[in-house]
């Protein structure tokens, strides 16, 4: 049995399940799973979900790399649903840690390594995150730590736009984006599986804190490093798709955690728009204000998932 080396034990390589999940990204999917097999980590599993994509794109993949496992889903579920697939896969199977990492983006070798030498040393650590740093400026960080804003009613992150030389150290934060996180099994069966309302954005927000109401910490590893290209899937097809689920996610959000606030927060909110609001209008972005409106509705009507075409 090959073993793991940490600065107090030698631990046997924990089994990793690292789910993927596809909506018509075939380059950056080859591309991030081209990456995962070159990486040093001894005893992990790639589950590859094809959400729904419009054409056969990962038998083409399935062509190039012998992935562990292939789940299709004939409709497109968002993050949560594309990610709950393989995590409900995952657990069945026997998986004791869980990975959630972005098609877009690409790893170094040891990156779990460091992830799995962090968690396994400490049992309050229910979420382990990496630095994630842009694929098209390695050196600039995209995440370094976050923490979770009850006023914004969304997570904010640290270094952006900073040098990667200035984060080294790990340490504790409340916001981990799902862009890449190494979860307890033993967590995942206590908190449950992501909450499919926010289909897209803020459900790792609410991952965390549920994480964190359940007693346990999430660890920033500054050693573990990941590349990111930043929302491409869902700006290649809507630039406004973000500004929708955001907005209203954050109303849910809220009400889901902050109830005793909601009101406040949600008065503080819309004035923050209003105000944005006459800037498009001053500078003919009129499409925004139409999402934006959206987003509100549907919050109040509880029109939440999957919204119709934007």
């Amino acid at each position: 049995m090959e073993y793991l080396k940490t600065n107090e034990i030698s631990q046997p390589f924990p089994s990793v399940f690292i789910i993927i999940v596809n909506w018509n990204g075939y380059n950056d999917t080859l591309e991030c799973v081209e990456s995962l097999y070159k990486i040093n980590y001894k005893n992990y599993k790639v589950i590859l979900i094809d959400n729904g994509s419009d054409t056969n794109e990962v038998d083409n993949i399935c062509k190039r790399f012998p992935l562990s496992v292939v789940i299709r889903s004939k409709e497109n579920l968002g993050f949560s649903g594309g990610n709950n697939l393989g995590i409900e896969y995952s657990i069945k199977s026997g998986a004791e840690y869980v990975l959630l990492l972005n098609n877009d983006t690409v790893v170094e070798v040891d990156f779990l390594n460091n992830l799995v030498e962090n968690i396994i040393k400490n049992d309050q650590v229910g979420i382990a995150v990496p630095k994630i740093n842009f694929y098209s400026n390695r050196n600039i960080i995209w995440y370094a730590g976050g923490a979770i804003s009850k006023l914004r009613g969304s997570g904010f992150t640290t270094g952006f736009g900073e040098q990667d030389s200035k984060y080294f150290e790990n340490k504790y934060v409340t916001f981990a984006t799902g862009c890449c996180l190494l979860v307890r099994t033993d967590v995942i069966k206590k908190i449950g599986l992501m909450d499919e309302k926010y289909f897209l954005y803020l459900e790792d927000l609410d991952y965390c804190l549920r994480n964190i109401l359940a007693g346990y910490k999430i660890l920033f590893v500054a050693q573990s490093k990941i590349y990111h290209k930043a929302s491409i899937s869902t700006k290649r097809y809507n630039v406004l798709l973000p500004l929708y689920y955001v907005t209203r996610n954050r109303f849910y959000f809220i009400s889901k955690f902050y109830k005793k606030y909601f009101y406040f927060i949600f008065i503080v909110i819309t004035a923050i728009f209003i105000f944005k609001s006459i800037i498009w209008l001053i500078t003919d972005r009129r499409k925004k204000i139409k999402v934006v409106k959206k987003a509100f509705k549907d919050f109040l009507d509880n029109n939440m998932g999957k919204s119709v075409e934007i």
